[in-house]
């Protein structure tokens, strides 16, 4: 007697059935990092680590055992795991990472060379730096060059100099020294402002200070004229026009973050600064506060394992990550300066053309002028300088990393715009007294 035909077909399809939906089971569970666990005869659930580095091709090793090489993917078992990426002739990244059953955890490492190729941009003698808001260009003055003509104020560009000189002087030194002015770029870098100030003694009622003589408008696409009309009666005016310009770039960047964060910043600190992709900012709160508790990271499945600092001490200095909600103590910065930044989101009724205000705007570009960090080109690091020289520090206080041993004149140092070298005003092999434009290699 022959089987049914058709009873037959059906218990292939069924175990057709049963055999597709097993395997995407299986495969479904191998996605999420599930691997078979043969002493005890069942799945186990793993985490993803992501291992990327720059440069690439750097070793990784985790709980003192080499592993891997970047850039790679590792399926590991939920903990914590002690992670170091080095490279011959750079300096090590460490860090602590948690890593969770179906989570994919990230380490993105930015290596620096332990030498430096160090080349330079400027000869003879460089005071009174100023790099512009988008990090682009750097104004500085030329001394004792052998043709006195070719001292003055210059524009180096540090982009876009494929068809002519990174260096063109804007104006010379004939009649006024620009060394002793205060230097301040525009917000759109077409403009800078050079204000000169006499001394005024000090009296039985009044301490020493500083007034404004004179002041000068220069454009930064030639060289400008010898004669300069004096627009020190035009400076409400022009510090009225800068600011609505500042206005315009802050209000759209401030209000990317929480309402909390709005208020914070708009009102309660100074010193605030955005990353140049404006998805992080530092800042010191003027009072102690409390921040409200992270929602953005809530909802992330993974955020950064660093400890945050959601209780807020007045003069401190803290850093914000719009992505992940999170806030981090940076314990190392220092506010020696006497100048403040006051972000600037509206046009004050009644601009005033005192050095404070001008100062304020400086400030605004510039936050060397107010403490001893700034922002790398990448967002993710922040350049600091202190008595060891200059270092590169991970945005969560993490892995400082020193770059030199030398000391910035004026605390000017900036990265050029693809973070490929630093840029310091500094002393090699030259007199005590004579400093330059020197790059650094980070590549």
């Amino acid at each position: 007697m022959t089987k049914n035909p058709k009873s037959k077909r059906l218990l292939v399809n069924l175990f057709i059935l049963l055999f597709l939906a097993g395997g995407t089971f299986v495969a479904i569970q191998f996605a999420k990092g599930y691997r078979p666990d043969l002493q005890n005869h069942s799945l186990s659930g793993t985490g993803l680590l992501n291992i990327t580095s720059y440069p690439k091709s750097a070793r990784v090793i985790i709980n003192s055992k080499l592993t891997t090489v970047t850039d790679d993917k590792l399926y590991l078992l939920p903990g914590s795991y002690q992670l170091k990426i080095e490279k011959d002739g750079f300096h090590p990244w460490t860090k602590t990472l948690p890593v969770k059953t179906e989570l994919v955890t990230s380490a993105d490492a930015r290596l620096f060379p332990i030498i430096t190729a160090i080349s330079p941009l400027t000869f003879y003698q460089v005071r009174n730096t100023a790099a512009n808001l988008d990090g682009t260009k750097i104004a500085y003055v030329l001394k004792d060059s052998p043709q006195e003509v070719s001292n003055g104020l210059y524009i180096y560009s540090i982009t876009g100099n494929l068809l002519g000189s990174s260096n063109v002087q804007i104006a010379d030194n004939s009649g006024r020294d620009y060394s002793a002015a205060l230097l301040i770029w525009s917000p759109d870098s077409s403009q800078i402002l050079a204000i000169f100030t006499d001394k005024v003694p000090a009296t039985k009622k009044l301490p020493a200070s500083e007034k404004i003589s004179t002041a000068y408008l220069l454009s930064t696409k030639g060289l400008n004229p010898k004669t300069l009309s004096d627009v020190s009666l035009r400076l409400p005016l022009i510090i009225n026009e800068w600011q609505d310009q500042f206005a315009k770039i802050n209000l759209p960047t401030l209000n990317l973050f929480p309402k909390y964060m709005v208020d914070l910043l708009e009102n309660k600190a100074i010193n605030v600064y955005f990353s140049p992709d404006k998805e992080k900012v530092f800042y010191t709160p003027l009072v102690n506060l409390s921040l409200p508790d992270n929602e953005i990271g809530s909802l992330l499945p993974n955020i950064n394992s660093t400890p945050e600092s959601r209780d807020l001490l007045k003069n401190q200095t803290y850093l914000f990550d719009l992505k992940e909600g999170t806030n981090y103590l940076l314990p190392f910065v220092s506010t020696p300066s006497a100048v403040t930044k006051t972000l600037i989101t509206a046009v004050s009724a009644t601009p005033s053309a005192s050095l404070a205000s001008l100062k304020q705007l400086k400030a605004q570009i510039d936050s060397r002028l107010t403490s001893n960090i700034s922002w790398y080109a990448n967002s993710k690091q922040l350049i600091l300088t202190n008595p060891e020289g200059i270092n590169m520090v991970d945005y969560d206080g993490g892995n400082i990393t020193n770059i030199t041993f030398v000391h910035p004149l004026e605390n000017f140092v900036t990265s050029s715009p693809d973070g490929s070298k630093l840029i310091i005003l500094t002393n090699i092999n030259q007199r005590p007294d004579t400093y330059n434009l020197i790059s650094f290699d980070l590549k």
